[in-house]
């Protein structure tokens, strides 16, 4: 069993990382291997007023950060003949700051893709933590060049950056007002929980229709993705697993220049009557997430274009009203991006444009996002490169940097406000 297959086929294009790490043969049939992303840019940052009613006068901001910087331990063990034991060990950790300053709970031992389970000649089958939907569409042709997504093709990333992260898998909740205004929550969720826990997970083989192209997918089911078990105590009998689900699903293929994705995912959170809608950590009574995404690109030597669409629905997203007279309603919201790119020899180019449709109809809840880069290849390993970023929201919209507040990033967006940034990232793939 080839140690490539058996990392990157059960984790995300963004996640899986190539064989680049070190591999130690321990005994004859089990095979380990350790290696991981380092991963670090210096940026600036600042949030301008754009379409807010109010300028909070917040400073620009030049800073180090890490962007997902990860040491993934492997390994494969032999069964039989086309039946191995694999797991995945992922940790993040920050080059830019000391552990005892970490703000957040987005790192530590074992904190990124983390399962085991068994790979056959029919797919492989896991258990654990996994990174669902909100990734996908993410290009990622250089670690995994048999399925290249078809959305952005950076080689490296600003994670506060990508339009994927900012746009595409952020949702609009708030409060509506009798006049039509609306309120957005003050913070937007990522659809997919970012790394699901309880995670029973199916990769399929890379399948060859033609011969000349690739096909793949993977189903996926967590009874409790937001992993903290003992919190959804249910109303009525005590069982922690009473209610709610994740189910996703995704398939993609690549095939004379064509690259295509479609994935689906359904979220129910476990019930809780403490919680009201709307709420801004996705555990409101009721609510349910659906949401689908859709991508394609064609590739002509080396110019690549492409288009993703992404719909979500959160049940009970919107409230009007207070007390006794709120009534919920459902928050939908759409999202194009339109990803061009260029390369040459070890040089690159970028531009992605994202628009974000009004949430429900609801006026100036809308905003737009403006990616443009350049990347050079040092090395097969190693990739260095300059992004520019911009996000301006309409007056009753918040869309913001992924991450931002916390380590990773800077002050996060008010309703209306712009964002821009230029960073110099590195990426080393160890």
């Amino acid at each position: 069993m080839n140690i490539r297959f058996a990392v990157v086929a059960a984790a995300s294009a963004l996640v899986a990382l190539p064989s680049y790490g070190q591999g130690l043969q321990v005994g004859a049939a089990t095979n380990i291997t350790i290696g991981g992303l380092l991963a670090v840019g210096v940026k600036n940052s600042e949030i301008t007023q754009g379409n807010a009613a109010t300028d909070r006068k917040v400073a620009a901001e030049t800073r180090v950060d890490d962007n997902t910087s990860r040491l993934v331990i492997s390994s494969t063990s032999k069964i039989t003949e086309g039946w191995n034991v694999i797991f995945r060990i992922e940790s993040r950790f920050n080059s830019d700051i000391r552990p005892v300053y970490q703000a957040s709970a987005y790192n530590g031992w074992a904190d990124g893709d983390t399962w085991g389970g068994i790979s056959s000649p029919y797919g492989s089958i896991v258990v654990g933590k996994s990174t669902l939907y909100y990734t996908d569409t993410i290009s990622a042709g250089y670690l995994a060049p048999s399925l290249e997504a078809p959305g952005e093709g950076y080689r490296i990333w600003d994670d506060n950056g990508l339009a994927s992260f900012n746009m595409l898998s952020g949702w609009m909740s708030g409060t509506a007002t009798a006049a039509g205004g609306f309120t957005p929550a003050a913070n937007n969720k990522i659809l997919g929980n970012s790394r699901s826990s309880n995670v029973i997970r199916y990769d399929s083989i890379t399948f060859k229709p033609t011969g000349a192209d690739l096909l793949d997918f993977s189903l996926a089911w967590s009874k409790q993705p937001q992993g903290d078990e003992n919190r959804y105590v249910s109303l009525t009998n005590g069982s922690t697993y009473e209610g709610g689900q994740t189910i996703y699903g995704r398939v993609r293929y690549n095939g004379y220049g064509f690259s295509a994705s479609a994935s689906y995912l359904d979220q129910k959170p476990m019930p809780n009557a403490a919680l009201v809608a709307p709420s801004n950590t996705f555990t409101a009574l009721g609510t349910e997430l659906k949401a689908m995404r859709l991508g394609v690109s064609y590739k002509w030597q080396g110019l690549k274009v492409g288009v993703v669409y992404d719909d979500a629905t959160q049940t009970n997203g919107i409230i009007t009203g207070a007390g006794a007279t709120a009534v919920l309603s459902d928050a939908k919201r759409s999202v194009i991006a339109i990803p061009v790119s260029y390369a040459w020899g070890d040089h690159a180019v970028y531009a992605t444009y994202t628009v974000a449709d009004k949430t429900s109809s609801y006026a100036d809840t809308g905003a737009k996002q403006i990616n443009v880069g350049y990347d050079y290849a040092l090395t097969k390993r190693a990739f260095i490169g300059v992004f520019y970023t911009k996000i301006d929201n309409d007056k009753n919209a918040n869309y913001g940097p992924f991450l931002a507040g916390t380590v990773f990033g800077g002050t996060t967006t008010a309703t209306g406000e712009s964002f821009r940034q230029v960073g110099v990232n590195l990426n080393y793939w160890f």
